[in-house]
């Protein structure tokens, strides 16, 4: 497996980001909080990744009931943090204030990537996990007619910082041709949303998760 790469891209495209701020009827009248707990200002956070597992343990909590693969993020101070995740024990340099996800697929080597959130608090982070091998994935939006994020290598991620609050629909494409897609998505203002793609025997499939945290 390719080692995966992180980008954020602050002002994606901003055309479309216009576009998608100006679509009609999407917008709610009131948000969710996303942090029902205050976190020191300087702790930071970790999650796995990992499909074909069922829990992990990072910094001593033990997370289950992955959602596509995704775990809750783990609120760690700044140091080293041990993660246990696939029957091997990792120890991760953790800078204040930042998001990681360990990234795990079928056994081979996790990879450490962090996660570039803006947490605005009027706009929502979109995250896309490209698991395929396919490159150059677009993370499209049928209602604008308009591209959120731009041609995402196999093995790679970026994210995106969208106006909100929104319910949009995301259509992942390989040039003109729809590989899956994600109705209904809820974006909102300093939350976030990690959409995965995976591909199994030719099959792709899609989800869209909700950034959570470890209670």
């Amino acid at each position: 497996m390719m080692s995966f790469r992180s980008v954020f891209m602050a002002i994606a495209l901003p055309a479309a980001a216009a576009l998608i701020a100006s679509v009609p009827g999407t917008a709610r009248s009131a948000d969710d909080a996303l942090y029902e707990d205050v976190y020191d200002p300087n702790s930071s956070f970790i999650r796995v990744l990992a499909p074909a597992e069922a829990f992990a343990t990072i910094d001593g909590k033990t997370v289950r009931d992955f959602h596509a693969g995704l775990s809750d993020y783990v609120n760690v101070m700044p140091g080293t943090v041990a993660v246990m995740l696939s029957g091997q024990s990792i120890d991760i340099p953790v800078a204040p204030s930042k998001h990681y996800t360990i990234v795990s697929l079928n056994g081979t080597d996790p990879d450490v990537i962090e996660d570039m959130l803006a947490l605005s608090p009027a706009k929502a982070d979109v995250s896309f996990y490209n698991l395929t091998e396919v490159s150059g994935i677009d993370l499209y939006v049928p209602l604008a007619n308009a591209v959120a994020i731009e041609s995402v290598d196999a093995a790679h991620t970026k994210s995106v910082a969208l106006k909100a609050p929104l319910t949009l629909d995301f259509d992942l494409r390989s040039g003109e041709e729809e590989l899956a897609n994600v109705d209904a998505v809820d974006l909102k203002r300093k939350g976030g949303v990690t959409i995965v793609l995976s591909e199994e025997g030719g099959s792709f499939s899609a989800s869209a998760v909700p950034n959570t945290y470890f209670k």
